[in-house]
């Protein structure tokens, strides 16, 4: 599959171990993920909802936070929480599940293309290309209280950029 995915769309792999491939056909820090995880626990980070083979996810970036935390209070105030909210490093990210269980990514770019694709590049990537649960409404809280966000959005292992220089 990463072969093929390489010829149709010219991309090329920016991060690849046995379990994960993230590649890119820009200088976007990705495109496409695949993952090759094997069952996954329910409380693990970013567990598969459906069953079997198939699509595990769709990923939407929105332009930033205030449309990112907009978009997580009017789901909430209908009943839709995120499943899965993780600090990918190079995206703050909330996994929502559809009704069958597919999982839909919304996020937003924390870094500029250059700082991406060097965090991916990175020791801090390969050894956890994942990334750290965090809480939405510690998030939420911290906005609307004027306090820093850095800690909710970069990851314990990242040196954090000052958010909002992408």
């Amino acid at each position: 599959m990463i072969a093929w995915y390489a010829k149709v769309f010219e991309a090329r792999v920016q991060h690849g171990d046995e379990r994960l491939t993230f590649m890119t056909y820009d200088d976007e820090h990705h495109r496409f993920a695949f993952a090759n995880l094997g069952p996954l626990p329910e409380d693990g980070p970013a567990p598969r909802m459906g069953k079997g083979v198939g699509v595990n996810h769709l990923a939407y970036t929105w332009s930033d936070l205030a449309e990112l935390v907009d978009l997580y209070k009017r789901l909430k105030a209908d009943g839709i929480v995120p499943v899965r909210p993780i600090r990918h490093g190079i995206t703050l990210s909330m996994y929502y599940a559809d009704p069958d269980g597919s999982l839909l990514e919304f996020q937003i770019d924390v870094l500029d293309p250059d700082a991406a694709n060097a965090f991916m590049e990175g020791p801090a990537f390969a050894a956890n290309p994942i990334g750290e649960k965090f809480d939405p409404d510690a998030l939420v809280a911290a906005l609307d209280e004027g306090l820093p966000i850095a800690d909710f959005v970069f990851r314990s292992d990242q040196e954090a950029a000052p958010f909002g220089a992408r």
